[in-house]
């Protein structure tokens, strides 16, 4: 075991050196990578302090899942203290958002010198990890350091799986260490099972994600934007990736032209703004940025709003007559559709949905989201929920059905969590 973790070290510092240079430049470029540096090696500008609660989520998703958990451990156990990392700055900042009262900041690299200064200095008792994030130094070290693991929400794509099955020797031990492992689906906990997991400590609890409740806060560009809008029907393209803009704006294009519509189009990462608006360009619709949309400065032939902001998107769905979920017309794995769902928007996404594979197959089962296989198909899809108000509204409903019917995981997920803090 000692020379395992020992190889895996070198390993991971050999890796690392070899990333620098790209690491470096991109930080000089664009900002990343460099800004968070020093929280991710173990070194804090804030005092030290001991938490009860230590909840990490990669990014904006994981963060978004996490919500209903810690609401429900604080309704419970309101002196819970909480320091939350995330891995990106997208999650970051939606993390600091949401939670304000908690101790904010990076997850650190999984070098043994930097987590031993994370937990010497947050001090946990218990770290729950959200979905499948196994760091070997992370969960040795904590384990070492008396911190109860637990992990949440547990998930095994058909992508990964083959991967970690491989690893059983490596990945078992590691995952013999934590008290529990909650699978999200009864397929899940097989697989966490089969890659060396103590079958007594693993449950299926559910799809925290079910549990989201769309903010109810309103947008600060409210007025404008519904001024922007008037009563043109919109369509949501939400959580777009490399490929998928490219696929789909000539057909909206021309959508958006034919109905008079208006289409809010939001990339899933930062680094693609630029490049979305440049696409935009180059067709004849005309573009507002959500940066710089001000009251009453937009004229009514803007008729596309681009979402360059982080944690905005779940509140726009509240404006969709159809939404689409991005990720999902090329082969990303899709992207979470129970946002557009919670908000009563007819659902749509490609056939490329492995990382929400059990939630897209109840959508679908349901009758409550459309598969589209091409960006002809999501159009004639819009056109037929903005020609039909009561097939939209009955798409909507069930959409809105359906998550309510399977919720319930939040809470057993923090129930099991308070059960390590007693």
């Amino acid at each position: 075991m000692r020379r395992m973790f020992l190889a895996y070290e070198v390993l991971l510092y050999l890796v690392f050196l070899v990333a620098l240079p790209f690491f470096l430049l991109t930080g000089l470029l664009r900002g990343k990578y460099l800004s968070n540096f020093t929280e991710r090696a173990g070194f804090y500008r804030s005092p030290s302090a001991a938490h009860d609660l230590w909840v990490h989520a990669v990014s904006v998703g994981e963060t978004l899942a996490a919500r209903p958990v810690i609401d429900e451990i604080l309704r419970r156990r309101p002196q819970t203290s909480i320091v939350f990392t995330t891995t990106t700055i997208t999650g970051q900042a939606q993390a600091r958002r949401l939670y304000p009262e908690a101790t904010i900041t990076y997850f650190p690299f999984d070098f043994s010198a930097s987590v031993k200064r994370f937990l010497a200095h947050h001090r946990p008792r218990v770290l729950a990890t959200m979905e499948t994030e196994i760091w070997p130094n992370v969960t040795r070290l904590a384990r070492a350091a008396g911190v109860r693991l637990i992990l949440a929400n547990g998930r095994l794509s058909d992508r990964s799986f083959p991967r970690y099955r491989a690893l059983r020797p490596i990945v078992g031990r590691i995952l013999r260490q934590y008290d529990r492992v909650l699978a999200r689906e009864e397929s899940d906990r097989t697989r966490f099972i089969a890659i060396g997991a103590p079958a007594a400590r693993v449950e299926t609890t559910g799809n925290v994600k079910f549990d989201f409740t769309p903010d109810q806060q309103p947008l600060a560009i409210a007025p404008h934007l519904e001024s922007l809008i008037a009563s043109r029907p919109v369509l949501i393209l939400g959580s777009t990736v490399e490929g998928e803009d490219e696929l789909l704006l000539p057909e909206v294009e021309l959508l958006v032209q034919e109905r008079n519509a208006f289409l809010i189009i939001a990339p899933r990462r930062p680094e693609r703004f630029d490049i979305v608006a440049g696409l935009l360009a180059t067709t004849s619709l005309g573009v507002v940025r959500r940066s710089t949309l001000t009251a009453g400065r937009e004229p009514r032939t803007k008729n596309v709003l681009l979402l360059d902001t982080i944690g905005e998107l779940s509140r726009m769905y509240r404006y969709g007559a159809i939404a689409f979920v991005g990720g999902s017309l090329v082969r990303s794995g899709g992207h979470n559709p129970i946002e557009p769902a919670a908000a009563g928007v007819p659902v749509s996404f490609g056939p490329h949905m492995s990382n929400f594979r059990e939630i897209a197959s109840t959508f679908l089962r349901n009758d409550a989201a459309v598969e589209v296989r091409t960006a002809e198909e999501l159009t004639e899809f819009a056109r037929r929920m903005f020609d039909d108000q009561a097939a939209r509204r009955a798409y909507g409903e069930r959409a809105r059905r359906t998550v309510e019917e399977n919720r319930g995981a939040a809470g057993r997920t923090a129930q099991r969590i308070l059960e390590l803090l007693a």
